[in-house]
């Protein structure tokens, strides 16, 4: 993949990542999602725990206040240094790594690994198996993956080509995307406007992978994982066409 395509290199560090660093989102929203990973993967607090594009560290940093033995990789240098910086504000020690999730190479070393908020599906296909085969192998005999992320089940029941929404919790940057989908790649293309409160206005591309479920689980069972899990995110219960965002928990055989 060219670094023309690398969207993520320029997105995140970019105006999202700005206005994500400076104002974060509600503690009351991060508290929630992390009690759903807890039940969800029913999480004892002897799992060790990788948390992969784990962004500013919020999921890793509220899990690590549990007492958790939490890992969290991201490629983007910047978000990782707000990340250590609220660790160390909270008084905890969660680890953070720069590493590019295509370079992971540990082997059996987790109990646990989640990819959260649709950061799963960034590459072509080859490169997202090749990154769920690398999650496999960092995982101990009966380990579990989460995924929470969209699929075209969730997508097209409400895909509007524009959509205008704040940036930030603070409400200081507003942001338009034009989105367009493509059928043969099954990728959402997006165009990004983020709007300033002075008027000044920064653009950035995003280019995700879209998998239906079907495809999703298919993936995973090629990566070696098996007795795959269902459910909508957040709620825990049943996933279906018109949910907001899917959660797959795969688990690693035990021998």
């Amino acid at each position: 993949m060219s670094n023309k395509t690398e969207w993520w290199r320029e997105f995140f560090p970019g105006p999202w990542g700005e206005a994500i660093q400076a104002h974060g989102y509600p503690e009351a929203q991060t508290r929630k999602e992390v009690d759903f990973l807890i039940s969800a993967l029913e999480l004892g607090k002897e799992d060790t725990i990788l948390d992969i594009a784990c962004g500013t560290g919020r999921h890793c940093i509220e899990l690590a206040r549990r007492g958790y033995d939490t890992t969290g990789i991201d490629f983007n240098r910047s978000a990782l240094a707000t990340a250590t910086r609220a660790a160390i504000d909270a008084g905890i020690q969660p680890r953070f790594l720069e590493l590019d999730m295509r370079d992971l190479r540990a082997r059996e070393a987790y109990d646990v690994a989640c990819c959260l908020w649709t950061s799963f599906g960034y590459f072509s296909d080859d490169e997202n198996l090749a990154v769920a085969s690398r999650i496999f192998d960092a995982l101990r005999p009966g380990g579990r993956f989460l995924v929470d992320t969209v699929v075209t089940e969730t997508l097209f029941p409400t895909f509007q080509p524009y959509l205008w929404n704040w940036a930030d919790q603070a409400r200081t940057t507003r942001v338009l995307q034009e989105c367009k989908w493509d059928p043969i790649s099954g990728r959402v293309e997006t165009m990004w406007s983020f709007v300033r409160e002075d008027g000044h206005v920064e653009t950035a591309h995003s280019s995700l992978r879209v998998y239906s479920y079907r495809e999703l689980h298919t993936l995973l069972e090629d990566a070696g994982f098996h007795n795959l899990k269902s459910s909508e995110t957040g709620t825990g219960g049943p996933f279906r066409v018109g949910s907001r965002r899917l959660s797959i928990i795969a688990h690693k055989p035990s021998g």
